[in-house]
């Protein structure tokens, strides 16, 4: 992890962009809200991240911590956390078709993409 980097104001420091993409992630696995997959898509489809990287932070994050670093769980919890954000909102309640599309296409790519970055 990279140190904090000092802010325009005395005695204030920022965390790093690494550390916060492993809080993000972990974020994601324990809680899963809908922001935690936008702001993880929206990072790594501009090219800040890749899903392999996201996964290699989060496990770091976890040993430093003393938490479990199982990828079956892991992958189980982001499975559970998009089976209940489609039931909460399904695509076909939604009825902006450019909300409709990216809400499907940010579904897909963590189905297809970012769990297959996931390794033991």
């Amino acid at each position: 992890m990279q140190p904090s980097v000092p802010a325009g104001w005395t005695g204030v420091l920022l965390d790093s962009f690494v550390d916060l993409l492993a809080s993000k992630m972990v974020a994601l696995v324990e809680r899963g809200a809908p922001r935690d997959f936008r702001d993880i898509y929206t990072l790594c489809q501009a090219d800040l991240t890749t899903p392999a990287q996201c996964w290699q932070l989060w496990r770091q994050r976890q040993q430093l911590a003393g938490s479990d670093t199982d990828a079956n769980r892991a992958h189980l919890a982001i499975e559970t956390h998009l089976t209940r954000i489609a039931q909460h909102r399904p695509l076909e309640q939604i009825v902006d078709p450019v909300q409709r599309l990216a809400a499907e296409q940010v579904r897909a790519w963590f189905r297809t993409e970012f769990l297959h970055a996931l390794v033991d």
